[in-house]
């Protein structure tokens, strides 16, 4: 199966050298490998050969570079993956070329970008950085037709793994072992390591904490020594790395801004199932919390319906609030089951309690007849995903 994303319309028309950047297995080298009509492609390797795949064949760094000189003269397109590998040395030799031919470097990290658009780069402003992440939802449910499922297709890797939502837990304990070795991946991209202090970063926004504060007091009472300012520090680092995201709070009561969170869906899943059942040593799970990673990915994709920013209000418990230049224009109630009167109307008087004037509610069960100011079934969810996905599609 194979997910078709709204940046191909952008990879299929570059026209200016490009470096597609982003953490690992976000899709970035099927996309170009798809999608770019080229005439040399090859990937750095780990002991900094050569990888052309056209003909299986290894050759040094320095064949490879004196055949991408060749063909940029020639005025051809080259792919160069892994470029973060390549010794910097090369780049000097690439400068010179420009702008012969078309290069599109791809990256697995975002130190890589940084590094390009240093004032000492010799590459600086002439390759232009695009920034590829997770699919979005809209992309991918438009295409599945199934909410939940898409939920973890977000991370295209996972398409050759699981099948059916139930996979999570039957395969929870191999999942936890790819996900972990693929955070230790991307922290080596970064030339850092995934300590146990990062780990626990992750595992304990994997069981909802996401308060500064709050995270750094159960860091502490695991035996690490942090402030809030210094976790607010490593969050940072880990949304620069692609595997956190920050999304604005709503609400009156607010005693904090951001509320942060793991941003794939099947890592922050399967980080919950070794936070709370330990699934590395018992093997074993109970219940996921698939309905706080959807009640996300469904507000992503009505804020792009909306042309609004997603915001989440942990203190008046609203699961989705949607801003329109900082004002709120109407919060969702978000179920996977079907609600019933009581859980209705509760919901709605308390999104327009909170100063929001509009109230909506969503069941991945059966669509809510409640009287709410917008109610949305599940095959709502889907034609609305399609909706947007061709407008984005359109638009590019």
């Amino acid at each position: 199966m194979e997910i078709l994303r709204r940046e191909y319309n952008d990879v299929k028309n570059f026209s200016s050298w490009t470096l597609v950047y982003g953490r690992r297995k976000v899709g970035k080298s099927f996309l170009v490998r798809k999608y770019v009509n080229y005439d040399l492609y090859y990937v750095i390797t780990r002991d900094l050969q050569a990888y052309f795949p056209t003909d299986n064949s290894f050759r040094n760094l320095n064949e490879a570079f004196s055949l991408t000189i060749k063909a940029l003269r020639e005025n051809k397109t080259v792919v160069i993956d892994e470029f973060q590998r390549m010794p910097e040395k090369y780049w000097d030799g690439l400068s010179v070329e420009h702008p012969n031919g078309k290069l599109i470097l791809v990256g697995s990290s975002f130190r890589i970008m940084q590094k390009l658009v240093d004032r000492q780069s010799p590459l600086l402003g002439l390759v232009l950085p695009y920034r590829l992440e997770i699919i979005h939802y809209s992309d991918v449910l438009s295409q599945v037709g199934n909410p939940l499922l898409s939920l973890i297709y977000r991370d295209p890797w996972t398409l050759s793994f699981v099948k059916s939502v139930k996979d999570l837990e039957d395969k929870a304990y191999q999942l936890y072992m790819v996900t972990k070795a693929l955070i230790g991946e991307i922290f080596e991209e970064e030339e850092r390591q995934l300590t146990s202090l990062y780990e626990a970063i992750l595992l304990s926004l994997a069981e909802g904490e996401w308060n500064t504060a709050i995270i750094a007091g159960s860091l502490n009472s695991k035996g690490f020594n942090v402030t809030p300012s210094s976790v607010s520090g490593y969050l940072e680092t880990l949304q620069n790395m692609g595997l956190v995201e920050k999304i604005p709070i709503y609400g009156e009561k607010k005693r904090a801004r951001w509320y942060y969170k793991i941003s794939s869906p099947i890592i922050s899943l399967i980080f919950y199932a070794e936070a709370k059942y330990n699934v590395s040593f018992t093997e074993n799970v109970g219940e996921l919390p698939i309905g706080r990673e959807v009640q996300f990915s469904i507000g992503d994709l009505l804020a792009e319906k909306h042309s609004a920013t997603l915001a989440y209000s942990p203190y008046e418990d609203i699961d989705i609030v949607l801003l329109d230049k900082g004002k709120p224009i109407i919060g969702y109630e978000v179920k996977l089951g079907e609600f019933s009167k009581a859980e209705a109307e509760k919901s709605i008087e308390r999104i327009r309690r909170a100063g929001i004037p509009k109230a909506g509610l969503i069941s991945l069960s059966e669509k809510p007849d409640f009287n709410a100011d917008e109610e949305l079934g599940p095959e709502d969810l889907v034609r609305i995903s399609r909706e947007v996905f061709q407008k984005y599609v359109i638009r590019r």
